[in-house]
């Protein structure tokens, strides 16, 4: 039986429109500003953040402390490479600002390398499967922190003070208008650090996200999503560190808007720790534009 031509043109058409693969792991939140669609060989984020209304939040979920920035500006850019249709890395490397007052100070956050792929891709031939994604990153613990600041407001506090490891899954449905996502990853050091309190390990971080959104087509779409980051106490010479541990809960709201087949503009809205019991973290608010263009 032969197979009419005009048919298998409309499939290759249909293979090569984004509405087949529908968004790259969109469950993933904010940790992963950059991902590829298959088609993609090479692509490019540039994001600015501003940060501000930072209010401290004790253990007991109170607000209390008078360090860190009142505003914080962050510029992000990342580079990203598929290897396949089913494989792609990126590399991202944050430049920060941080103010109080009239004091401020700016330098390099840590930079991360990620690794993603697709064990399970959405297909115009059965609506209802999920994008399924697993995702490996590798962030550097170079960046001046809260073991090694300078200045007395800890403005200078720019990383994580530990290289660290992450893990994770990403499930992700998007052939329809409406979308949906979730997203659960595990974050741990990768080392210790050498202190004057002793040998200080960081704990082990536990991120939720779940989003839900309309899309418009190719034209563009709509999310909005929350998160669950938990984190264990701290250890210092091998014992935990009493009320270490940290917790936040998040909020967050992401525009898409294409420009061309190769450019996009996002814009996203979020605050920390906007609801529920949070410890040891801050509250804040930011907003982030950010373009990408794929080559």
């Amino acid at each position: 039986m032969k197979f009419p031509c005009h048919k298998m043109l409309l499939l290759l058409a249909l293979a090569s429109s984004e509405r087949v693969l529908a968004c790259a792991s969109c469950g993933s939140g904010g940790d992963d500003p950059l991902i590829l669609y298959p088609w993609e060989r090479w692509k490019i984020y540039t994001g600015f953040s501003h940060t501000n209304d930072f209010i401290p939040i004790d253990i007991n979920g109170s607000p209390g402390g008078e360090f860190g920035p009142e505003t914080k500006d962050t510029t992000l850019v990342s580079v990203g490479h598929s290897f396949s249709n089913r494989s792609f890395a990126t590399i991202s490397a944050p430049y920060i600002l941080n103010k109080r007052g009239s004091s401020e100070e700016r330098g390099w956050g840590d930079p991360m390398l990620t690794v993603r792929y697709t064990i399970l891709q959405q297909d115009i031939t059965d609506d209802y499967i999920p994008q399924v994604q697993v995702l490996g990153a590798v962030r550097s613990g170079r960046a001046t922190s809260v073991y090694d600041y300078k200045n007395p407001a800890q403005l200078d506090v720019m990383g994580s003070g530990a290289a660290e490891g992450r893990a994770g899954i990403d499930v992700w449905h998007g052939m329809f208008d409406w979308k949906a996502g979730f997203a659960q990853t595990v974050t741990a050091p990768l080392e210790s650090r050498k202190t004057d309190f002793g040998d200080v390990k960081n704990g082990t971080s536990f991120r939720s996200t779940m989003t839900i959104g309309y899309g418009w087509g190719d034209r563009g779409k709509i999310l909005t999503g929350v998160n669950r980051e938990q984190t264990t106490k701290k250890l210092i010479d091998s014992r935990f560190q009493a009320n270490s541990e940290k917790l936040n809960h998040s909020v967050f709201v992401t525009a898409d808007a294409k420009v061309d087949r190769q450019s996009l503009l996002r814009l996203t809205v979020a605050r920390a720790a906007a609801f529920g019991l949070n410890q040891n973290t801050s509250q804040n608010q930011s907003v982030t534009f950010a373009v990408m263009r794929s080559f």
